[in-house]
């Protein structure tokens, strides 16, 4: 068990170990804390997870081990190519849970009403604001052109709404948006002809890397977007309301996973590979994103916190009309959250 802890494990030795000690082993957890045992069993074996692109929701599938240990023998990763597509999944039940951005699931939750309420954080960090010569802070987009997504009001535009509203900025006149897709973005960004462009894994950090941009900002240690959830776990209302046990179980399969996630990000980025989440070739560009997004930090924040601080970012440049906390009151479910907060040690 050392020689893994300090030096990782391969796939073949992560399965072999939840089957022989354990995740609460693997991880070093103290034996008291695998209350998974003594718990009933999960109402349904049967788990339906929204299967994104985003290569930033590792956890998600590196938890699918997990979710088996928890009892579900029938893990399901479904795909949804885009937010309407999402939108009707989950008004026909046919998925269960999903991880998602929080700005864009809280705009979604607002316009287009679905049976789905956030449960718990899933990672902070990720998202990155990469400006080119002529800008040196946030201030410096007024009047400039940048690209936040492939159409307005995606997960990238709303967040870097909220980014440049938080400066005293209007993102809806203040800025010039160019619409198109992450490539020509990149080629546009690389001829001068925009100033700045949202990052999320897998790919555009490495313009920083080569020293085509620099960055404005970058949510994994720029406060306050540093404390507060990029990405969160939704599940669909009526499974919650008929597998409590299986709620809770699925959750905490899903945070474990952050850590594992945190310890191991070489096994991570296999496992998107073998699910298809990201391509052979883009293994050395995620790796690296993934080792800088802070997975292990997960404890320290209220999930409830980021959507009041987003909810009212985004009611304050008319995203949203419903308050922060009509909002909460609305479209969250914490209690397996907080009925997770001993097992994990957590004090907020």
């Amino acid at each position: 068990m050392k020689n893994q802890k300090s030096k990782g494990w391969n796939r073949r030795e992560f399965l072999g170990g939840l089957a022989l000690t354990g995740t609460a082993a693997i991880l070093g957890w103290r034996p008291e804390l695998g209350t998974a045992a003594v718990e009933p069993p999960p109402e349904t074996t049967r788990l339906r997870i929204l299967k994104g692109k985003p290569a930033c929701w590792a956890p998600i599938y590196v938890a699918e081990a997990l979710l088996r240990e928890e009892g579900f023998t029938d893990v399901q990763y479904t795909s949804g190519t885009s937010q309407l597509e999402v939108v009707k999944m989950s008004i026909e039940g046919t998925i269960d849970l999903y991880g998602g951005f929080s700005v864009q699931s809280i705009y979604t939750l607002e316009h287009q009403p679905h049976p789905f309420k956030f449960l718990s954080g899933l990672h902070v960090g990720c998202y990155a604001l990469i400006g080119s010569t002529r800008t040196r802070s946030v201030r410096d987009l007024k009047g400039r052109t940048v690209w936040a997504g492939a159409v307005k009001n995606s997960g990238p535009h709303i967040f870097f709404s909220t980014i440049v509203s938080y400066v005293g900025l209007d993102p809806r006149t203040d800025v010039n948006y160019v619409w198109v897709n992450k490539d020509e973005a990149i080629s546009l960004f690389r001829d001068g002809k925009i100033d700045a462009l949202m990052s999320f894994p897998p790919g555009l950090h490495e313009l920083v890397h080569k020293g085509i941009g620099h960055l404005l900002i970058d949510t994994n240690v720029d406060k306050p977007w540093s404390q507060y959830f990029c990405c969160m776990v939704s599940g669909h209302s009526d499974f919650i309301k008929k597998n409590p046990v299986a709620t809770r179980r699925a959750v905490r399969a899903i945070l474990k996973a952050n850590d594992i996630v945190a310890r191991d990000p070489e096994l991570a980025t296999r496992i998107l590979i073998e699910k298809n989440v990201i391509k052979e070739s883009e293994y050395m560009q995620t790796l690296p994103e993934l080792k800088h997004i802070p997975y292990n930090k997960w404890r320290e924040y209220n999930p409830e916190d980021t959507i009041r601080f987003y909810a009212l970012r985004m009611r304050d440049i008319g995203m949203i009309k419903t308050n922060p906390q009509q909002f909460i009151d609305q479209h969250t479910d914490w209690r397996f959250m907080n009925g997770l907060k001993k097992e994990f040690g957590l004090t907020w």
